[in-house]
C-alpha cells in the first residue's frame, strides 16, 4: 500500500506485527470508519440525478418482467451468466456452454472443464440465499456464511476456511506482485476486527432507511470488500451481496440484475475506485461509477429479455403452425431454461417416455429451434443455438 495516500477520512492505518511462516513482519492494515450519513450525498445533484436515472432503468426492467408468464425461463440462465462473469473477474475462466453442458448431465471428458464446479457452486449459493430471503430471512452472518460454504465446498479453494470468517491476516495483491504482505496493494483489517465490523455492516444493511437504497448498496459493497472477511471468495460474495440487498430492500422483485458484466468490463476502474475511497474518503466517484453500472446493466438486461421474449413467442407460433404435440411446448420451455439437453434428462424431468419425448424434439428440429450438438447415436445432446447466442452476448 502507498501509505502516503491515506488521509484518514474513511479509516485509519493500524500498525501491526505478525508472524508469517518463520518471519516476524511489521506492517500496516486499514481499519475503516463507519459509513457516512446518507444526507451527505443529498446535496450533490449529480449523484441524485444518477440515482434517479438508475431507479428509472430498474423500474422499466421490473415492468417488463412482470409481463412474462414464467420468469424462471429467463432468470435461471441469466443467473448462470452472472456466475460465469463474476468468476471470471477472479480469474476463473469458464464458458456458459461449459456450465450448461455440465448441468445437462454431460460426463464425457471432452465436455468437462475443471473450473465448472466453482461456477455451479456459485449458482447453488445464490439460489439458496435468495430462497432464504424470499422466505423472510434477513441478510445476516449465518446466511452469508452458509452462502460462502456452498460456494467453496469441493472447489480448488476448499483448503481455505469455509463458511467462517477468516482467522488470519489476509491481503490483496496485483498478479505480478510477490506474495509478501509488504508488497500488497491493500491490507484489510486484522482478523480480530472482522466480527465487529461485519456486525456493523449487517446492522447497516438491515436498517430500514426507506430511500437512496441504490446509493446504500454501493456503500455496502465497498465496505464488504474492504473488510474482506473470508480467506477466499470475497469478490463473488461481495458482488452477490449487491443483488441480495436490492431484493431484500424491495428494489428488485426477482434476481434479474447483476453488475458483474459492467464490473468485469471496467475491472481496473472498479478496483481503483474502491481503493480511492479507502485512501481519500472520496465516496462520490465510486457511487457515481456504481450508479452508472446499475443504469447500464438494467437497460441492457431489458434489451436481452425483450430479445428472448420475441424469440420465445416466435418459436411458440412456429410450433403452433405445424400442429406440434403438447410436449413440444414443454420442451421449448426447457431449452429456454437450459440451451443444452440430453434426451434422457428431458425424459426424467418431464416424466415422459422416449418415443413421446423424441417426437417432441423432432418438432423442435423441424422448426430449427434446436439441433443435435453431438453425433452420438445414443444419448444425444441437443442445443438451441439462437437462445444460447442471446444469453452469451455481452450487450454492454
Amino acid at each position: 500500500m502507498n501509505l502516503q495516500k491515506f488521509n484518514s477520512k474513511s479509516g485509519k492505518l493500524v500498525r501491526r506485527t505478525a508472524t508469517f511462516g518463520r518471519e516476524i513482519i511489521e506492517f500496516d492494515y486499514f481499519l475503516p470508519k463507519e459509513l457516512p450519513n446518507m444526507k451527505e450525498f443529498c446535496n450533490d445533484l449529480s449523484v441524485i440525478e444518477k440515482s434517479n436515472e438508475a431507479n428509472r432503468a430498474i423500474g422499466e426492467l421490473q415492468g417488463l418482467t412482470k409481463n412474462i408468464g414464467n420468469l424462471d425461463l429467463f432468470v435461471d440462465p441469466y443467473l448462470r451468466k452472472e456466475a460465469v462473469d463474476s468468476s471470471e473477474i477472479e480469474g476463473t475462466i469458464v464458458s456458459l456452454t461449459d456450465v450448461f453442458l455440465s448441468e445437462a448431465g454431460s460426463k464425457k471428458p471432452e465436455f468437462t472443464n475443471p473450473n465448472v464446479k466453482e461456477v455451479v457452486n456459485f449458482v447453488n449459493a445464490i439460489d439458496y440465499t435468495i430462497s432464504q430471503l424470499k422466505s423472510g430471512e434477513k441478510i445476516s452472518k449465518e446466511l452469508i456464511n452458509q452462502m460462502h460454504r456452498i460456494l467453496l465446498t469441493g472447489t480448488r479453494g476448499h483448503y481455505h476456511l469455509i463458511g467462517e470468517y477468516r482467522k488470519q491476516q489476509n491481503w490483496i495483491k496485483s498478479r505480478g506482485a510477490t506474495k509478501d504482505i509488504l508488497d500488497a496493494d491493500f491490507v484489510p483489517p486484522s482478523e480480530e476486527e472482522v466480527e465487529e465490523l461485519m456486525n456493523y455492516l449487517f446492522d447497516y444493511v438491515n436498517k430500514n432507511d426507506g430511500y437512496m437504497r441504490l446509493i446504500k448498496s454501493a456503500l455496502i459493497h465497498y465496505l464488504f470488500e474492504t473488510i474482506h472477511p473470508y480467506e477466499d471468495g470475497n469478490g463473488r460474495v461481495g458482488r452477490t451481496l449487491i443483488t441480495l440487498y436490492l431484493i431484500q430492500s424491495n428494489i428488485l422483485e426477482q434476481p434479474i440484475l447483476y453488475l458483474s458484466p459492467y464490473l468485469k468490463k471496467y475491472k481496473e476502474v472498479y478496483y481503483n475506485l474502491l481503493m480511492e475511497v479507502r485512501e481519500t474518503g472520496n465516496y462520490i466517484k465510486w457511487i457515481k461509477f456504481f450508479l452508472d453500472g446499475v443504469t447500464e446493466v438494467a437497460i441492457n438486461t431489458s434489451k436481452k429479455v425483450k430479445k428472448l421474449i420475441d424469440l420465445y413467442n416466435g418459436y411458440k407460433q412456429k410450433l403452433t403452425d405445424i400442429n406440434a404435440t403438447a410436449i413440444s411446448f414443454k420442451l421449448l420451455d426447457k431449452f429456454f431454461e437450459r440451451p443444452y439437453y440430453f434426451i434422457t434428462l428431458l425424459q426424467e424431468e418431464l416424466k415422459e417416455n422416449y418415443p413421446k419425448t423424441k417426437r417432441g424434439l423432432n418438432y423442435l428440429m423441424e422448426c430449427e429451434i434446436i439441433k443435435p450438438y453431438t453425433k452420438y447415436k445414443r444419448n444425444k445432446i441437443y442445443v438451441a443455438p439462437e437462445i444460447l447466442r442471446i444469453l452469451e452476448e455481452d450487450l454492454i
